[in-house]
């Protein structure tokens, strides 16, 4: 197994049949890093995991997924969020390191992962797997304790703070909220002002018509000419 390469815009998750994604880059002192938007306006099917013993839909019909992607940390988090934009699920990854690059962000994940539910319930997964990539030579002994280390980490500040880290997850999602529908909202003025076939010809089409119009014009000049030279020939003939 390899160490897996995790693109926070989930250009490669099957599930999803129609997707939109929307990014940006911050650096206040709230946050440093990347956040992502996906909106998942159709999917295959709904997912349904067990988190701390509940199963929830994680996935579906215009379901969100925020993915905070800080700078120089060892993790990353993914919320899942319903139509309504309540959160269902907090998913921290922890990761041997975050690529904050706009357009390809991404992380290379470490496999060690804490569930957390909306109330703060949580729970430490994918230990097997951790152990599985240790064996097979994909990390280092080091790497293998500094995932657990910053698993506990993280899972003493959710006992302490929870409220506070959601906090900060929250500014991220109004943060990337606000671009999402700005952008949403652009797209649909570009798609209500486009130009019908009806009301507007090609260029190549009027210039035709253009030039048409002067050849007509051109003739009928022609004709008014050769007419008023005959008549005067007949007079002078007189």
């Amino acid at each position: 197994m390899a160490v897996k390469v995790k693109y926070i815009d989930k250009r490669h998750w099957r599930r999803i049949n129609d997707r939109e994604y929307t990014e940006v880059k911050v650096n206040n002192n709230k946050f440093k890093g990347i956040i992502g938007l996906v909106t998942m306006n159709k999917v295959k099917e709904p997912l349904e995991v067990t988190v701390v013993g509940q199963k929830i839909v994680v996935a579906d019909d215009h379901y969100q997924w925020l993915q905070i992607l800080p700078e120089n940390k060892r993790y990353s988090i993914t919320v899942m969020l319903d139509d309504q934009g309540n959160p269902l699920e907090y998913y921290f990854d922890i990761n041997i390191k975050n690529i904050t690059q706009k357009g390809n962000a991404r992380t290379l994940d470490l496999c060690l992962d804490v569930l957390v539910l909306p109330k703060g319930e949580y729970e430490l997964v994918d230990e097997d797997d951790l152990l599985h990539v240790l064996e097979e030579g994909q990390i280092t002994r080091k790497q293998y304790h500094e995932a657990y280390v910053i698993a506990h980490q993280l899972m003493i500040r959710i006992d302490e703070d929870f409220q506070q880290m959601q906090d900060k997850i929250m500014y991220c999602y109004h943060k990337i909220k606000a671009k999402h529908q700005k952008r949403t909202k652009m797209q649909q003025h570009r798609k209500n002002t486009k130009p019908t076939k009806g009301n507007h010809k090609p260029f190549a089409e009027k210039v035709k018509s253009q030039n048409h119009k002067a050849q007509t014009t051109t003739t009928k000049t022609r004709v008014t000419q050769n007419k008023t030279f005959k008549d005067f020939k007949q007079m002078n003939h007189r």
